[in-house]
């Protein structure tokens, strides 16, 4: 089918067509184990109109699968509503098909009884069955693998198994969420065009409209003729784009590159904002302290900054040092487009890395560009103690630092057990994983010298009172090395 002209994005007039699906200023909250809730959704307002390709771009925990559930029918919202055609949605949505990041397929089954799963709710008779399954095959370009198991498949041939088993249960939206994600570029490449082209040219009368989840601007530009951006911590909604580009699109063109250039503003603004008129100029300078000897004093002064709690980024320190050499083979100056290219990362990896240096006075962020500072400067040029002190001057400016050398201070023993470190981290930052960022925290203080994890004692420690290095490992429950 072809789709009808793209939607403009405000709410349907009177007398236009009902949203095939809609979230009307839905929020949802879970509870924790403390007793208190996270708000995972606040206020969320969303449809997917009738002969709409829609995206919805998000970084990890903004929430963009719990959406795709909430519309599935999956769970159920903690206020507001979800409308199927205007109605209240009722139990799981039968009008939806999802394709999932990791295949869902069943290894004991072959492709083709995968497919008749898709099946189950039409109850049709064996020979329209077997018809309707060569058909499916036969569209995503799986012939002749009917009697094959999902082992003996690519991870590309996986997915299109997934998408025949959404296709034969012909649902008004077909609903992907982040399907390409665990493929290779040029499989997932593929997969995205032979998408769109099923979405314009499906046989099916019943597919209206594509909603699908993802953390790809390119693959969002790609297909969307609509496309939403939700912010984390609690999800909400920031941005909507259209793109009214013409199918099948161009990545070499100057329109699609424009496109991509807007969305990535848009992402940049959320994440990395700047800093508000007149701020750099009543804010005093600041020079780099000349690095001296010692630990800081956890008992920093009161600052706005030092006062609240803010998470840092899953990034090593050694993507920070080699963000400094880039910048320092740049000039000191870099497109953060250009730097997600330069470094063969996704965006959202690359802006955690830029707000990592960034948290640490290390580099600033003018508009779309990663800008060295004098501290980053001075930090780079420096030997390798004077770097340490460098950066254990910048991360004691930073909330969490204090807090934990605080408490080693407190601690008669000068030890603090790890278990309830991370009981404090899930307590003044409930979004965050807290055995991750533990991680990260300690191997930022690992480098600055400050304190360390024993794993055999389950201990935070100051790091002079380090044990041999076999003891040394990452907090329990931590994933990765440090």
């Amino acid at each position: 089918m072809s789709p009808p002209q793209t939607p403009t994005g405000n709410p349907a007039p009177d007398g236009a067509a009902m949203p095939l699906i809609e979230l009307r200023h839905v929020s949802k909250s879970y509870a924790t184990a403390s007793g208190g809730h996270i708000t995972v959704l606040d206020d969320i307002s969303l449809e997917v109109r009738d002969g709409e390709m829609l995206a919805l771009l998000g970084q990890s925990g903004s929430g963009k699968s719990t959406i795709l559930r909430l519309m599935a029918g999956l769970t159920d919202p903690s206020q507001g509503a979800v409308l199927s055609h205007g109605d209240q949605l009722e139990g799981v949505n039968r009008s939806l098909a999802i394709v999932f990041q990791s295949f869902a397929l069943y290894p004991w089954l072959t492709v083709a009884d995968n497919v008749q799963v898709g099946l189950i709710q039409r109850r049709l008779d064996a020979r329209r069955e077997r018809e309707e399954i060569a058909a499916a095959l036969e569209l995503i370009g799986l012939s002749g693998y009917e009697n094959a198991y999902p082992k003996q498949l690519s991870g590309g041939m996986r997915q299109r198994v997934g998408i025949a088993r959404a296709i034969v249960a012909q649902p008004e939206i077909l609903c992907m969420d982040e399907a390409f994600s665990a493929l290779d570029v040029l499989t997932a490449e593929n997969l995205r065009r032979e998408v769109v082209s099923l979405w314009r040219d499906s046989p099916h009368d019943a597919l209206r409209s594509i909603f699908f989840v993802t953390h790809s601007i390119d693959e969002a530009v790609t297909m969307a003729s609509r496309i939403v951006i939700i912010s984390s911590n609690p999800g909400r909604i920031r941005h909507v784009i259209e793109n009214t580009l013409p199918y099948p699109r161009d990545p070499q063109s100057d329109a699609f590159a424009a496109m991509v250039a807007q969305v990535h503003d848009a992402i940049t603004s959320l994440v990395l904002p700047d800093e508000p008129a007149g701020a750099a100029a009543t804010r005093p300078a600041q020079q780099p302290t000349a690095p001296a000897a010692g630990k800081p004093s956890a008992a920093a002064p009161a600052t706005a900054s030092s006062t609240r709690v803010e998470s840092i980024p899953n990034v090593p320190v050694e993507s920070i040092l080699g963000l400094l050499e880039i910048l320092s083979e740049s000039d000191e100056v870099i497109n953060i487009f250009d730097l997600g290219e330069r470094i063969g990362k996704e965006f959202g990896d690359t802006i955690a890395i830029v707000k990592a240096a960034e948290m640490l006075d290390l580099v600033d962020t003018p508009k779309n560009e990663v800008m060295m500072t004098q501290v980053g400067w001075y930090f780079l040029a420096a030997p390798l103690p004077a770097r340490k002190t460098l950066f254990r001057q910048a991360i004691m400016k930073l909330r969490l630092f204090q807090i934990i050398c605080a408490r080693l201070e407190e601690s008669p023993n000068r030890r603090v057990p790890a278990a309830e470190v991370l009981e404090e981290l899930a307590t003044l930052l409930p979004y965050d994983q807290p055995g991750k960022l533990l991680e990260t925290i300690v191997t930022w203080a690992r480098y600055a010298g400050i304190f360390d994890f024993h794993q055999k004692t389950n201990m935070i420690v100051p790091q002079e009172e380090d044990e041999p290095s076999d003891d040394a490992d990452e907090p329990a429950g931590a994933d990765g090395a440090g």
